[in-house]
């Protein structure tokens, strides 16, 4: 009878393996266990890695292992297993490490398979020689393997378009093609040639590069025939060197004519929307037969169908090689979108794609698919296609904006806008840097090194400068615009900052005070590191500190300096939170210090014991000016008294009495977004908690160390929601609305904080993102009676989960128009003017806009005949429907940011009016 237990053989075969490897000499296949009835046992053959000794992986990757087994009685089952051997056979020392994490395979009786399987690798991170081996057990139990080294700790190098056995013709072009990566960062990556020519190809970088693609051609003399081997491999910065191959080709002449045409097949990919500055990727790879005279052009044909319109464009394009290719050709083209109705966004789209291959002696084959073949092709004079065949064919929408990708990886937090100088500002959270990206030239200019982990970005009120919020520390750097550079000698650096809880504890013999500071060190806590920032009118930094693993909650502070001062300050707003009563409790903010003492008096002949509190604090901006507050209770006095005392000094001390501190309420347990208004008067603090619930606080412009906190709202006051969270923020210029966008609607409010309507976005959840027109101002509120309806101007632009940025009336509260993007966006949504150069050409009327002080602030795109919501302007009237109203700028799902001009046609696309 036949054992089917696989589990209960493995794993005294692998450790077999492991001691039995060590003192293999020769191949590496071997046999174990016992003998199968087919007198040979399974047969295994690792396919890749390669079986060599360059093939290598960084430390931590995981490998791909595929594996060929065969038996004429059949596989039960396979094992897979990577490991080092480590110590010394002949002292007994030698034993296995797991280097990967095994995987069992059950076949039942399988007689020629072939398995691929990725190895996990384990948490052992050294770098050194590793062993993947393949092992199987056949029906009767006999057990045979097969293993292939791997260096662990070096390059990852393929090989791509040669296979063993492959033909090469003498006298034409060889293309060789390898991909290398090594997050350590690749140096060179070499092409060897040996047997029939010997030859090497070497491509050295100029500095270390993560990941490189490389193509390149070697000549094949005429005349020459014979085995070739072809290995390549690639070099890290630790000096360690990884490859692959050899693989065997066989170098031949070319026979007398040439009729039969090449073999060929397309691989065509795209993004599944597309702007209008993306490509469609058009892949041709195949070969010419053996005796073929060689491949001498590769070359596409795109068709791009527009049902809606009813017409259809082509767009063809060609790469000719000489001399002509031998062996494997794969040639890409990028093919930029065309046909596209830029002012009908979304445009849905059909394309057919055709790809060819024409050899030397005029063969043509094209290709309509993946599947390599010979179909005839068919010359219509401006464009080639398959004969009798459509090309591959699929549907893409086209959308709105441009999506920036950085130029070198890592994640953005933030984006500001200079639009003096023409630049775009990113904050790199991953690199410790700010990109920066000129919107004339759309290229990326030198990055601009800044503090640990940068987030949030606002531009000081002279327009000079930009702050970065270093969230990765308790500072932000100061960029200097023209320079564009951090001035490092005006980091600013944050002051630590204390609450504190003084009980007054009453005793049989003596009344003392026991002071507690927070935070304590203990859970809950708060974090004091910057997040988001905004900049109000006498250039005070407002910002938000993130929360952080350890059970830290972030708050809300106001960083600023004082005239003539010798260093930063900053305060925590307090005022939003709740204290808890507490009976004999104080609960004190904005002080340095307090120091407690027992004082001992004789009264009557009676020794008395009473308590003192001294409350230290400093002159705001001066450090070494300080001023105290002194209470005693044998006096009758209390800690108000000191309070009182401190204050007539100068100190902004402030103190709740009865009560103590609730961290958590003071707290913010997610991501707080931070706007301010274009003139800097308000700014906006968003928490984006669900747990107690969401808040929205409002911040007044005050100078040096009034906190300006004008109130708070719960945005489950907003709608009757508690698990409402905020995930976009926006102020108007003049701080006469906030849009607040929320998981399920974006929300409007005034700066008493008064729900004034709201709009729900579809499929909020996944999305974020909320500004106002850059001209929004002078709506009409409780404190500003006087506030005029502007329908040109009053205009939201909100991100959703549906990869688009609704556009909302902010007094009808209705979505008038949106712009379908790319991907969805994450992160802050800023909005600006468009640039002259956006409607140069174009007929846009404009319209004054004035603040709600009357100052004149700007011109915006009329919109609408005299200002009437229901009078739209026609698509061709005194403003076409072609003029950009305003540009936006959002973090996206891609890891990049999109740039969209939002034109009229997008703002009225929704209009009751349009419909």
């Amino acid at each position: 009878m036949r054992s089917k237990t696989f589990g209960l053989r493995i794993p005294a075969v692998g450790a077999a393996l492991a001691l039995a490897l060590a003192a293999c000499d020769g191949p590496n296949q071997f046999a174990t266990g016992g003998v199968g009835s087919d007198g040979a046992g399974p047969r295994v053959e690792i396919e890749f890695p390669r079986g060599d000794s360059l093939s290598a992986k960084p430390v931590g990757d995981s490998v791909l292992v595929k594996v060929r087994v065969r038996s004429s009685i059949g596989v039960d089952a396979v094992r897979f297993e990577g490991f080092a051997l480590r110590g010394d056979p002949a002292l007994g020392t030698q034993e296995a490490i797991a280097r990967f994490e095994a995987k069992d395979v059950v076949l039942g009786s399988a007689r020629d398979t072939v398995l691929t399987r990725y190895l996990m690798p384990t948490e052992v991170i050294d770098p050194e020689q590793a062993l993947i081996a393949v092992i199987a057990t056949d029906a009767d139990g006999a057990v045979r393997a097969d293993t292939v080294s791997l260096i662990l700790g070096g390059p990852d190098v393929q090989l791509l378009n040669l296979v063993d056995g492959q033909p090469i013709q003498s006298g034409l072009g060889l293309n060789l093609s390898a991909v290398a990566q090594d997050p350590q960062g690749l140096l060179e990556v070499i092409f060897q040639l040996e047997g029939a020519l010997d030859t090497t190809l070497v491509r050295s970088f100029g500095t270390a590069v993560d990941s490189i693609r490389v193509d390149t051609t070697v000549a094949i003399p005429s005349g020459l025939s014979g085995g070739l081997e072809v290995s390549v491999r690639a070099r890290n910065t630790a000096d360690i060197v990884g490859g692959d191959g050899p693989v065997s080709a066989s170098v031949v002449t070319g026979g007398a004519g040439d009729a039969v045409p090449p073999t060929v097949g397309i691989e065509v990919s795209a993004l599944p929307k597309l702007e209008l500055s993306d490509s469609i990727s058009v892949q041709v790879l195949g070969n010419d037969d053996a005796q073929g005279s060689g491949i001498i052009q590769a070359g596409y044909t795109v068709l791009a169908i527009s049902e809606s319109r009813g017409d259809t464009l082509v767009r063809t394009g060609s790469r000719t090689f000489a001399p002509p290719r031998t062996g494997t050709v794969a040639t890409e083209f990028n093919v930029p979108v065309f046909n596209v109705d830029s002012l009908s966004l979304p445009d849905t789209l059909i394309y057919e794609v055709t790809g060819y291959l024409i050899d030397q002696a005029g063969n043509c084959s094209a290709a309509v698919s993946d599947e390599e073949g010979q179909i005839q092709c068919e010359n219509l004079g401006t464009a080639i296609t398959a004969a009798g065949r459509g090309g591959e064919r699929f549907s893409r929408t086209h959308v709105a904006g441009r999506t920036v990708a950085l130029p070198s990886g890592g994640l953005i937090m933030d984006a500001a806008v200079d639009t003096a100088r023409r630049n775009l500002f990113l904050s790199n959270l991953t690199r410790n840097r700010v990109e920066l990206f000129r919107l004339d030239s759309e290229t990326f200019g030198p990055a601009i090194g800044v503090g640990s982990e940068p987030w949030g970005l606002s531009f000081t009120r002279d327009g000079d400068s930009l702050w970065v919020a270093n969230s990765g520390g308790t500072n932000l750097s100061v960029i200097d615009l023209d320079q564009e550079r951090e001035v490092e000698s005006n980091r600013f650096l944050t002051p630590d900052v204390v609450l504190f809880d003084i009980e007054l504890k009453e005793g049989e013999t003596a009344t003392t005070y026991a002071i507690w500071p927070l935070p304590s060190g203990a859970n809950p806590s708060f974090s004091d590191r910057p997040q988001f920032a905004a900049v109000d009118s006498f250039g005070n930094v407002i910002y938000s500190t993130k929360t952080t693993l350890v059970g830290d909650v972030g708050t809300a502070r106001k960083a600023f300096f004082e005239d003539g001062s010798e260093r930063s300050e900053v305060k925590l707003f307090v005022e939003h939170g709740t204290t808890t009563a507490s009976e004999n409790f104080w609960a004190v903010a904005h002080i340095d210090s307090i120091g407690s003492s027992v004082i001992e008096t004789t009264v009557g002949g009676v020794q008395v014991f009473s308590a003192a509190l001294t409350l230290y604090d400093h002159v705001p901006g001066f450090p070494d000016q300080v001023i105290t507050g002194y209470a005693q209770t044998g006096n009758g006095e209390l800690p108000t008294d000191a309070w009182v005392d401190l204050v007539q000094q100068g100190s902004d001390a402030y103190m709740v009495e009865g009560a103590r501190w609730n961290v958590p309420s003071l707290g913010f347990q997610d991501t707080t977004y931070v706007a301010g208004s274009g003139d800097g008067g308000w700014v906006a603090i968003g928490e984006g908690a669900r747990s107690p619930v969401a808040r929205v606080l409002m911040y007044r412009a005050r100078p040096g160390g009034s906190t300006g906190l004008s109130g708070y709202v719960q945005v489950a006051d907003l709608l009757t929601n508690p698990s409402e969270q905020v995930k976009g923020l926006g102020v108007n210029y003049d701080g006469t609305l906030t849009v607040v966008r929320g998981l399920e609607a974006a929300y409007f409010i005034s700066p008493d904080l008064r729900l004034q309507g709201l709009t729900e976005i579809p499929l909020a959840v996944t999305g974020a993102g909320a500004a106002l027109h850059p001209l929004h101002a002078n709506f009409r509120t409780l404190e500003n009676q006087s506030g005029q309806y502007r329908p040109d101007t009053h205009l939201s632009f909100v991100g959703t989960g549906e990869r688009t940025i609704d556009i909302i009336d902010t007094f009808k509260f209705l979505r008038v128009g949106r712009v379908a993007i790319r991907d969805v966006i994450v992160g802050p949504l800023k909005a600006i003017l468009p640039f002259p150069e956006d409607n140069a050409g174009f007929r846009c009327a404009t319209t004054d806009v004035t603040d709600q002080a009357g100052n004149l602030i700007g011109q915006a795109v009329q919109l609408y005949e005299g200002g009437d919501f229901n009078s739209p302007i026609p698509p061709n009237g005194i403003t076409e429907d072609r003029c950009v109203v305003a540009k936006l700028f959002g973090t996206t799902s891609s890891g990049g940011v999109v740039v969209v001009d939002v034109r009229k046609a997008d703002v009225l696309r929704e209009h009751p009016e349009r419909n």
